[in-house]
Parts: C-alpha cells; sequence; structure tokens
C-alpha cells in the first residue's frame, strides 16, 4: 500500500505529534514571539516562557532562530538528570558552527569540532561554576541566544540557583547573550525559583491557551496550503472542539485531510469532517484514549461516557473549575438529556479515583464539591468523544 502523495504532504503541515520546527508553518502567538524577540537584542533581559502542557511553547522556541536575523541562538533540551554542567555539555554539543564562533569566540577549525565543557574549562565539569560559564559566553561578539526547553523537567534545586547566578553575572556582564528558559509551569518562580536579585531581568512570557481566532488559521491555513476548500460552518467547530490546545487543531486538519482523499473531494464539508473527527479520535494521543476507556469501562450499559464527555462542555471558571450542575447543564445541551444532580455525582466521584485514571481532580470551593480535569488536554478529547457518541446514537 501506498500512502496519498496529499496525506504525505499534510503530514508536513499539520504536525499533531511534532512540534513546528518551520517559521511559515507557525500560527498565532504574534504578541509573545514579537516580546520574545525584541528580549533577544535587549541587554539584561531573559525571557521565561511558560504555561501548561500542550499550547505551544516547544514550537514558539523553535523558530526563534528564524525569526531575527543578526542573532545566532542554540536550543536544547533539558531531562530530569540534568545537573547545570549536563545542560551546558548539552549546549556546546548542540552549537553550530555558527553559534561556536560567534558566541564562543571559536576559530573556524575550532568551531568543527565536538567539544566538551570539562576540556575548555580543564577540570571536573561536575564543579562547573556560574561565573565560568559567564566567562566563556563573554566572548560574544554578536547577539546570541541559548534556549532551554523542558526547563521544568530539572529537579535539582541546586542547579536552579546556578542557572538564576549565570543569568544575574551575564546580564550584568554579557549584553549580547539571552537565556530563554522554556517549561510548564504556572508562574516564572516555578521554573527558577524565588531569586529577588534577578527579578528585574526576568521577562515574563506566559502562553495562555490559544484564541479562537488562533486555533482556526491553524486549521484554515493549514488546509488551504494543501489547496482544500473548507466550509466556514466547519472551519467555526475547530476552535470550540480544540478547546485552545493547537495539538487537536493539527489533529483535526490531518484528520481533515485523510477524510477528503478518502472521500475523493478537494472540499471540506460537514460529512467530510464528521469522518475527520472520527479519525481524530482513533489517532488522539494514547494516553486520553485510555484514560477516558478506563475512566468509563463498567460492565453493563451505563451513562458514564455520556457524563464524562460532557464534563468537557461543563461551564467552568478560568482554572477550569466546574460543578455537578455544570455537567448537568451540558448533558442537557450536548445530549438533550435530562439527569438529576444525584445520577452525575457518583459519577464524578468515581472519575476521581485512580482506579478510573484519576480523570478528574475533586475541589472544594465555598464549601461546595467541585471538580477539575487531571490533564486540560482532555477537554477537547471529550468534546470529540461526545461528538462520536452522538454519532452512534442518531444511527
Amino acid at each position: 500500500m501506498k500512502v496519498h502523495p496529499l496525506v504525505l504532504k499534510a503530514n508536513g503541515i499539520f504536525t499533531p505529534g511534532y512540534p513546528v520546527h518551520q517559521r511559515d508553518f507557525f500560527s498565532g502567538r504574534v504578541e509573545q514571539l514579537q516580546r520574545t524577540l525584541e528580549s533577544l537584542v535587549a541587554p539584561g533581559r531573559h525571557p521565561i516562557i511558560f504555561g501548561q502542557r500542550g499550547v505551544g511553547k516547544t514550537s514558539l522556541a523553535n523558530i526563534l532562530g528564524q525569526s531575527l536575523t543578526g542573532v545566532s541562538v542554540v536550543k536544547i533540551s533539558c531531562d530530569g538528570g540534568d545537573t547545570f554542567a549536563t545542560v551546558w555539555n548539552r549546549v556546546l554539543a548542540t552549537a553550530s558552527i555558527t553559534f561556536k564562533q560567534h558566541a564562543l569566540g571559536f576559530r573556524s577549525e575550532e568551531a568543527q569540532k565536538t567539544v566538551s565543557l570539562g576540556a575548555l574549562l580543564g577540570h571536573d565539569p561536575a564543579t562547573t561554576k556560574p561565573a565560568e560559564i559567564a566567562g566563556l559566553l563573554g566572548k560574544v561578539n554578536q547577539y546570541c541566544a541559548v534556549v532551554m526547553d523542558e526547563f521544568d523537567k530539572i529537579t535539582d534545586s541546586h542547579a536552579k540557583t546556578q542557572f538564576a547566578d549565570l543569568i544575574k553575572i551575564v546580564s550584568d556582564t554579557v549584553p549580547r547573550l539571552t537565556i530563554v528558559l522554556v517549561g510548564v509551569a504556572d508562574n516564572i518562580h516555578e521554573l527558577i525559583g524565588q531569586h529577588p536579585s534577578i527579578d528585574r531581568n526576568l521577562l515574563q512570557i506566559e502562553l495562555p491557551i490559544m484564541s479562537e481566532i488562533e486555533i482556526r488559521e491553524i486549521f484554515v491555513t493549514g488546509l488551504k496550503k494543501l489547496s482544500l476548500k473548507v466550509d466556514s460552518s466547519v472551519a467555526d467547530q475547530v476552535p470550540m472542539l480544540a478547546s485552545g490546545f493547537p495539538h487537536y487543531a493539527h489533529l483535526l486538519g490531518l484528520a481533515a485531510v485523510k477524510a477528503a482523499v478518502n472521500n475523493n473531494t478537494d472540499e471540506v464539508g460537514a460529512i467530510v469532517f464528521d469522518m475527520a473527527c472520527a479519525l481524530a479520535v482513533q489517532d488522539s494521543i494514547e494516553k486520553y484514549r485510555d484514560a477516558f476507556s478506563k475512566a468509563t469501562a463498567t460492565t453493563q450499559l451505563s451513562r458514564y461516557p455520556i457524563i464524562l464527555s460532557a464534563c468537557g462542555y461543563a461551564k467552568c471558571d478560568t482554572r477550569g473549575v466546574f460543578r455537578a450542575t455544570d455537567v448537568v447543564d451540558a448533558i442537557a445541551e450536548v445530549f438533550n438529556e435530562h439527569l438529576t444532580v444525584q445520577a452525575v455525582v457518583p459519577a464524578l466521584g468515581e472519575f476521581t479515583n485512580s482506579r478510573r485514571a484519576s480523570a478528574l481532580k475533586p475541589f472544594t470551593v465555598a464549601g461546595r464539591k467541585c471538580y477539575r480535569f487531571a490533564d486540560p488536554m482532555m477537554v477537547p478529547f471529550c468534546r470529540l468523544k461526545a461528538r462520536e457518541l452522538l454519532q452512534a446514537m442518531a444511527s
């Protein structure tokens, strides 16, 4: 069997399992991108890009080097076992020849070689001090940036203190070097810790969930690049289904292409989009499919699938917290079924249990029992499942 050429091309435009790496395929985040780029040429300003999982932080970090001429960028990803020294070893191993020349002052022949932190410093890299790294970076002769993605995975408090110390030294002595930290967090202090001495050097770049306009743009622009037409009524549904997460905009876009190919059409209308949503459920991240299945599994027919999928539509506050009454209202609106609160509450309690994947987390607000999805990216999955359930009920 062969993969259709249009689907092959679509895999380079819609990338639900892979962050965006090319500026031409990056959509939205205009304000956050502009603020970050401005900081790369602002002495003593170091952006921290943060937000919840799945909102596009890595994609934004990936295209920084392509978005501003005259700035050399090296980007690395951190992991749970990293220390201050291992991160900088990775920076050296990842750095391009251009970065080594501009940021570290290497001669042409030196820049072509792979170097280690220990070799540069002449001692065990495990004992590396922030001042030594600042000394190496002090050779910068043009604007450069070091981007450290998934910084939240570094759990060593001593390492975080060393990074804070380095930012302070670099801010005072290396005006053309910018350190960019990227990670999952509710605020910058969750990433770097409390260090009042560098507060004025840190630029907070929060990435909230995407706006409806940005989500729609990902879907429509991608299809346009593939010469596929899309009904406006279909495009208008995507922001609601994606719930602000670019992953689902890409997932639905790719599924729409596959559905159009399967139907031998160049237009994504209502029928094709119904098929696309079904494909999107099948192609969703295994973690969410398993969580939904585990949460709603019963030996007999039950309303658990309807109740959990309706939670994705429940009216909630800015933190995603909702009440049982909100779920009852969502069931009535989405499924046209009228359940009582007493019928819904036991199921919601079950969904907080580890036996059912702990899909929900319980909260008490003003003395009332409330709930929130343990992973916000379950919200759009539940919306897709609700659509699937409705189609099954109609057939």
